[in-house]
C-alpha cells in the first residue's frame, strides 16, 4: 500500500525549491551586472555627457584636491572601499599595471568613498597603493558621478571628459588596451 506524503510536507518541499530557484536568478543577475563586459564609453554625468565634476576632496595627506589638479593629464581613479572584496582584486591589477603608464603621463588615483579617514588610513598603512589615495567619506563626488557599486574605474583625457566607465572587476588586458587609446 503507497501512503502519499502529508499535503504540508510537499508545500515545503516546493517553497524551499522555489526559494533556491530565486536566490540562484539573484545570484546570475548580480554576476551579469557586476562582471558584464566593460563599457566602451561614460555613461551620462551630471554637467555634461562624459564631464569629470570639479568636486574638491581631502587626500590621505591632508590636501585639498580635485581632478582640476590633474587637468592635461589622462588619470585612472579607482572608486574602492576598505570592506569591498572584489576592491582589492582590482586594485592588484592597478598595482601592476601603474609602474607601465606612471611615467606615459598617465595618473592613478584611488578614491576611497563612504568611509571615514582613520579606517582608510589603517588599511592603507597595511596595504599601501604606489599613487595617490583621495577621500569621499561623504560620497560627494561619487553621486555627482552616479556611482552605485564598487569597484568602479574611470578613465578621463586630459580636457576631464570620461572616456572609460566599468562598475566590477576590469583584467589587466582590457585596462591597457583602454589607458594606451586614451593617452595615444
Amino acid at each position: 500500500m503507497n501512503e502519499a506524503s502529508p499535503p504540508s510536507a510537499e508545500r515545503g518541499s516546493v517553497l524551499w525549491i522555489a526559494l533556491g530557484l530565486l536566490l540562484v536568478a539573484g545570484v546570475v543577475a548580480w554576476a551579469l551586472v557586476a562582471f558584464r563586459a566593460p563599457e566602451a564609453s561614460a555613461a551620462a554625468a551630471p554637467g555634461g555627457a562624459g564631464a569629470m565634476p570639479q568636486a574638491r576632496v581631502a587626500s590621505l595627506e591632508g590636501r585639498d584636491v580635485g581632478p582640476a589638479d590633474l587637468s592635461g593629464r589622462v588619470v585612472l581613479y579607482d572608486f574602492w572601499a576598505t570592506w569591498c572584496g572584489p576592491c582589492h582584486i582590482q586594485s592588484e591589477i592597478l598595482k601592476t599595471l601603474y609602474p607601465e603608464f606612471r611615467g606615459r603621463g598617465v595618473e592613478f588615483v584611488a578614491l576611497a568613498t563612504g568611509e571615514p579617514e582613520d579606517i582608510v588610513r589603517d588599511f592603507v598603512g597595511s596595504r599601501p597603493f604606489p599613487y595617490p589615495v583621495w577621500l569621499d567619506p561623504e560620497e560627494r563626488l561619487a553621486s555627482q558621478l552616479r556611482i552605485f557599486g564598487l569597484p568602479t574605474l574611470l578613465v578621463v583625457d586630459g580636457g576631464g571628459r570620461i572616456l572609460y566607465r566599468n562598475t566590477g572587476i576590469v583584467d589587466a588586458r582590457t585596462l591597457r588596451r583602454v589607458l594606451e587609446e586614451a593617452s595615444g
